[in-house]
């Protein structure tokens, strides 16, 4: 790889840093929200929830008549309670070569995270792993309809980050195609991490660079392994 000068490098979570959230986990997060407001929604429902538009969301909670905007919160809560929980059993772990970040993080090159993920999720990561002084800035959704509405491809956050970090050339590092999508339309380099979990995945736009590993940042930042 070539060398690059980044001044900033800011990292997906999910897939990137800690390990994806378990399907049943984020399922009984949903549905415990539609507790609260005395509702049982079908599995087409919570899966409409979880994995569908701000339209689709709309019609569930319309067929339950929620208002959405105060379903979202809870919905929002519920989510960043249960990966709390799962962060802290050692169900939603950390990777191991998170530690190669340690080698790329100086005076010259900051790091920062920005994740679809709740931000209490990943204020939760942060706390849990003890990665508050890797990382100069994080942000994750905001817990409104509005948040969703910005998380990524929209680059909105991730503009955020990265002029809070006052970086002139920033890289991202995902591992989807939001991921890339969002670096392109925010004018970034990124870099798709082809973990276990993406290895038959297809991009639907070039990433500047693929890497296998976060170990792999270290030459193309012009970086020597510092940690054994």
């Amino acid at each position: 790889m070539a060398t690059v000068t980044y001044d900033a490098i800011v990292l997906d979570n999910d897939g990137v840093l800690t390990h994806l959230t378990r399907t049943d986990v984020v399922r009984a997060a949903v549905e415990a929200a539609f507790a609260e407001f005395d509702a049982e929604p079908t599995v087409e429902g919570v899966d409409g929830v979880i994995h569908g538009s701000l339209t689709q969301i709309r019609r569930v909670c319309d067929l339950h008549g929620i208002d959405p905007e105060a379903f979202w919160p809870r919905r929002e809560a519920q989510a960043a309670e249960a990966q709390r929980l799962a962060i802290e059993s050692g169900a939603k772990p950390l990777y191991d070569d998170v530690s190669a970040l340690y080698d790329i993080a100086d005076d010259d090159l900051d790091l920062g995270v920005v994740s679809n993920n709740q931000h209490a999720t990943v204020r939760h990561v942060l706390d849990a792993f003890d990665l508050d002084g890797l990382f100069s800035v994080a942000y994750g959704r905001e817990p409104t309809i509005e948040g969703f509405r910005r998380r990524k491809p929209e680059p909105y956050y991730l503009e955020r980050a990265v002029d809070e970090l006052g970086a002139e050339r920033a890289l991202y590092v995902g591992d989807s195609n939001v991921d890339v999508l969002a670096a392109d339309r925010a004018g970034l380099d990124v870099a798709f991490i082809r973990r276990g979990h993406r290895a038959e995945y297809e991009l639907v736009a070039e990433p500047t660079h693929e890497i296998e590993t976060l170990s792999d940042l270290l030459p193309l930042v012009g970086r020597e392994p510092l940690r054994q």
